[in-house]
């Protein structure tokens, strides 16, 4: 346990749900505080005390994310709360630099967050390293056919859930999805499903409910969350979605970039609506090498250095080597190349290349040596699915 910050308890619930109004502006509602006595119940909620009260809170949780197709152990860092009576103290810096080292301490490769302010996590090691994106589909513009989707019942949940694995297997960044996040999702009022065509386990399956603008005799559908594992159940989603073309007027939901539905379809038309980077930060550095995934046929090797004044254990030298699929980091007398703590969130990710880390002052070291290190974690754009 970090010593300069103490997890709460139910007890302290109602300090944590004013923290959060009056630093996000969002009134409490009986879904939220409930959502949060269960973060408390399982020690997920931090404070920082100084001279006998709480001057900031945040919300520390350990989950597993896809990288090169297999699971690495991350901290997700959500809810950094400081009052206004505590602001300007620089309690925000303490509550981090603790989360830091908390997560290192339960044998997190990385941190993940989504920055409400770019230049605190910045001082402090984080960088942006992927997106959260959301798009729009008009219903009239999806493809009609494929096969027929049926309604979901409750015996279909787990086979949803290993379906969503195994679409998220194939990306980068996507999280293994905690059992809490799981129930609202299946909260959604209509869920419809694809049965894989050798009747083992699923192919699609969609969550949504109708949404109504002000005004507008037409509904939108708000795809609370959606998988495919084929080309099969993508074209399924998509006919679906084409049969609300009368009174339903576009989808919403969220997605790779691309989006794989792009390419089933004539034009341009699946719209980026919005969208957010996500920031990452190295944390228990031979943890994130040895639990990623890398292409099975890549063979490289490569040294490496980074400059973490908060992290000594994560400077190195570093020796990396990349073959059949795995990754070793091991102890080098030398490095080829220097990463900035802030280049290691991105590099790791494949969000942003050595080469572009280095135009930025982030990485500095020869060409060829740059490329090597880049090619390791070269992948599919990064992407989260959750807000957290």
């Amino acid at each position: 346990m970090n010593a300069l910050i103490r997890p709460l308890t139910v007890d302290h619930l109602d300090m944590v749900m004013r923290f959060r109004e009056v630093s996000f502006g969002r009134p409490p509602d009986e879904q939220a505080r409930r959502q949060m006595r269960s973060a408390l119940d399982r020690g997920e909620i931090w404070g920082l005390p100084s001279e006998g009260e709480t001057t900031a809170v945040t919300r520390l949780s350990l989950v597993d994310h896809w990288f090169g197709g297999r699971r690495v152990p991350c901290q997700q860092v959500a809810s950094v709360a400081v009052p206004p009576e505590h602001r300007g103290t620089g309690a925000a810096s303490t509550l981090m630099r603790a989360a830091i080292d908390h997560g290192i301490a339960q044998g997190a490769g990385l941190s993940l967050l989504y920055p409400a302010t770019t230049a605190l996590y910045r001082r402090l090691g984080w960088e942006h390293s992927g997106s959260l994106l959301r798009y729009r589909l008009k219903a009239r513009h999806a493809p009609q056919g494929g096969p027929k989707l049926r309604v979901a019942g409750g015996s279909d949940r787990a086979a949803i859930r290993r379906c969503h694995e195994t679409a998220g297997r194939a990306l980068t960044g996507p999280a293994v999805r905690p059992g809490d996040r799981w129930e609202e999702v299946f909260q959604a009022p209509f869920v419809y499903v694809l049965d894989a065509e050798d009747g083992d386990g699923l192919e699609a399956y969609v969550c949504y409910g109708p949404s109504h603008a002000p005004g507008d005799w037409q509904y939108s559908l708000a795809i609370a969350d959606w998988g495919a594992t084929t080309a099969r159940g993508m074209r399924a989603l998509l006919g679906f979605l084409a049969k609300h073309g009368t009174i339903g007027k576009d989808a919403t939901f969220t997605g790779a970039l691309p989006h794989p539905w792009t390419f089933f379809i004539s034009e341009q038309d699946v719209h980026r609506e919005s969208g957010m980077f996500w920031m990452a930060r190295g944390l228990a550095l031979p943890v994130a090498i040895e639990r990623r995934g890398f292409p099975p046929r890549l063979s490289l090797t490569v040294t490496f250095a980074v400059d973490d004044p908060l992290v000594p254990a994560m400077r190195g030298p570093w020796r990396l080597e990349v073959h059949g699929g795995s990754g070793k980091l091991s102890p080098s007398r030398d490095a080829a190349v220097t990463l900035d703590a802030r280049a290691v969130g991105p590099l790791y990710t494949g969000f942003t290349s050595a080469e572009q880390l280095a135009l930025a002052d982030l990485a500095r070291g020869p060409t060829d040596d740059l490329s090597t290190l880049g090619t390791a974690f070269a992948g599919p754009s990064p992407v989260l699915f959750d807000f957290f």
